[in-house]
């Protein structure tokens, strides 16, 4: 049995290899071709003539090609090898009826999840843009009910209501006395499972390697905890989990991440091709079915606890506060009764959503960033495990409880590190001023954290009170560049001044009539040859102790944004003109959510 077993999983992880090898050789050039609105990361979009050049987009606003994404095809050899080890594993096995029938509808949902995943990466190559979110959740939705109507009539067992929802006060005889109320609530309870975890998976593909590492934890906690049921009528669940979690480790030698950042990085790109919405949907599908079959739904969202953060945080940030705010926030620092505030002004919890992005612009090494969301997700499926096989209740519950705090110290790390700060760093030229993001604090000697760059402005040019009084106090990340800025430009580092100005967007330097005056200025000392003799290089590379994060890089230069400058060029102001306290107020723990 085992060893038939086995080849659920070897035979799907061969497969899945050789088979994207033949259909990366034979659809080479099956690229998106999306094209989004705004300004995007150098890794999101090429900026040059051939296919990143800005066009106009509706309302006059602009916006940049699609990047070089690799061919949309990893789902053309993940899907028909799990179909196709799947059912030659059944045939090995000998399965009867009942167990032909259950293994087919799951390829049947399977399929009918990649079938709607197709037409939208279908779409994104051809039409240059995907299908509309409510038209993909539509398309879910038709599998979900049409799996859930085929398990119901056709699967013994799941027709009949089970614990947790019998034991809910007045479901038990609703769902013994009214006809079809069992039906019409797994119909719904497939339907919102199904969805939320496809979507969720569908969400959590941003990286290379990223989806695919996280679903072979999943599959496989899911084919142990079934395996030690010892159901028969249940094994081709087993081999469902097993042939998704070979097809996932088929797939990542075509997909396995490295530190590449984009047309700029010296790092080459390891990944030859990504598996697009077709096979995002498809995983998450089937995980949920194979969960609903096994009455494990529940269970679901512990063992797939990354997927679960990932999909929450687009949700309540992307959907919920960031609408919220827009329509009802008020910024009380700045002086108006109606600005239009980038959403990176409000105090959400994240830079960016889904959250692997939050920790990728903070400037993490993206191997480093898919390693450990990998190590992450095989403790949720180990702890998921442990908390459906464990002999004492007490150590169920033992599971659930760490599973939950690793949730919540996963979410709190973004309120964590989305706050910037101004410190100063020791140097053989004395205390230089760099941006910092987390907290000024240090814990048993270790930093709560992290250097994004330093400039060659000096403790020195902190000269008032109130100035060295927003030293170490966290700040959004406009306000952070605002002061450092400022501080160069007091020092005579013009092109740095205006270097850390730029990267302030059009939006948020509205709000700073200040900065705005002082960058015009700088902008004509350069252009005028008025450079300290320290700042001849003219470059915040040559200046700063650190590569600049991608958060910081996220936006274009601000010339690129506004006409060139005919303001007659002014006296450089006394330091005591222009304080701290007119430029960059102290704020909340704001942070930046680049584009």
């Amino acid at each position: 049995m085992q060893l038939f077993l086995l080849v659920a999983f070897g035979g799907t992880f061969l497969l899945t290899f050789i088979l994207c090898g033949i259909v990366l050789r034979l659809s080479p050039h099956f690229r998106s071709g999306e094209r989004k609105e705004g300004f995007f990361r150098a890794d999101q979009s090429l900026n040059n003539s051939s296919s990143g050049s800005v066009i106009a987009g509706k309302n006059g606003k602009r916006r940049r090609a699609s990047s070089s994404e690799l061919p949309l095809v990893g789902s053309r050899g993940m899907i028909p090898a799990m179909l196709l080890a799947g059912a030659g594993t059944g045939w090995l096995l000998n399965f009867g009826r009942d167990q032909w029938i259950l293994l087919g509808i799951l390829g049947a949902g399977l399929f009918g999840f990649w079938i709607v995943g197709q037409f939208d990466d279908w779409k994104k190559v051809y039409s240059g843009q995907g299908i509309r979110e409510i038209t993909k959740f539509i398309g879910v939705a038709i599998v979900a009910v049409g799996t859930a109507f085929a398990l119901y009539k056709f699967v013994p067992g799941v027709a009949t209501a089970y614990s947790p929802y019998t034991d809910v006060p007045g479901l038990q005889p609703l769902f013994t006395h009214v006809h079809y109320a069992w039906l019409v609530f797994f119909t719904l309870l497939v339907l919102t499972v199904s969805t939320t975890t496809s979507l969720a998976v569908d969400f959590a593909d941003g990286l290379d390697g990223l989806a695919a590492g996280l679903s072979f934890p999943a599959a496989l906690a899911f084919a142990v905890i079934i395996l030690a049921e010892n159901r028969p009528d249940h094994y081709p669940l087993v081999i469902a989990a097993l042939a998704l979690a070979g097809a996932s480790m088929g797939f990542l030698p075509w997909n396995w991440p490295s530190s590449w950042r984009g047309r700029t990085s010296t790092v080459p790109r390891r990944a030859r091709m990504i598996m697009g919405d077709s096979g995002s949907l498809s995983i998450g599908g089937l995980l949920a079915l194979i969960a609903i079959v096994d009455r494990q739904e529940l269970l679901l969202v512990l063992i797939g606890g990354v997927f679960v953060l990932e999909g929450l945080s687009a949700v309540i940030q992307s959907r919920l506060l960031v609408k919220f705010f827009r329509r009802f926030l008020r910024v009380e620092r700045f002086d108006a009764e109606k600005v239009w505030f980038p959403h990176t002004e409000f105090p959400l919890p994240f830079l960016a959503t889904p959250m692997h992005h939050h920790f990728d612009l903070l400037g993490w090494d993206r191997r480093r960033l898919v390693y450990s969301a990998w190590t992450i997700s095989a403790l949720f499926g180990a702890l998921g495990i442990a908390s459906a096989l464990a002999p004492f209740t007490w150590e169920r519950y033992l599971a659930r409880v760490v599973a939950l705090l690793i949730g919540i110290a996963l979410w709190q790390s973004g309120h964590h590190t989305r706050g910037y700060f101004l410190g100063t760093v020791a140097t053989p030229e004395g205390r230089k001023i760099a941006i910092f993001y987390g907290y000024p604090y240090k814990l048993f000697g270790r930093p709560l954290y992290a250097q994004v760059e330093m400039t060659e402005a000096t403790a020195a040019n902190v000269s008032s009170p109130i100035e060295q009084s927003a030293m170490w106090v966290r700040m959004n990340l406009f306000d952070a560049r605002a002061a450092l800025g400022f501080y160069c430009y007091r020092a005579g580092f013009y092109s740095l001044a205006r270097e850390q100005w730029e990267r302030i967007p059009n939006n948020n330097l509205a709000v700073r009539p200040k900065i705005m005056e002082l960058l015009n200025d700088a902008r004509q000392r350069v252009a005028a040859g008025s450079i300290s003799p320290n700042d001849s290089a003219g470059t915040i590379a040559t200046a700063m102790g650190a590569e600049p994060s991608p958060a910081e890089i996220a936006q274009p230069p601000l010339s690129s944004l506004i006409g060139p400058n005919t303001r007659p060029m002014q006296p450089m102001p006394e330091s005591d003109a222009f304080p701290l306290s007119n430029i960059a107020p102290a704020s909340g723990a704001n942070g930046e959510q680049p584009a």
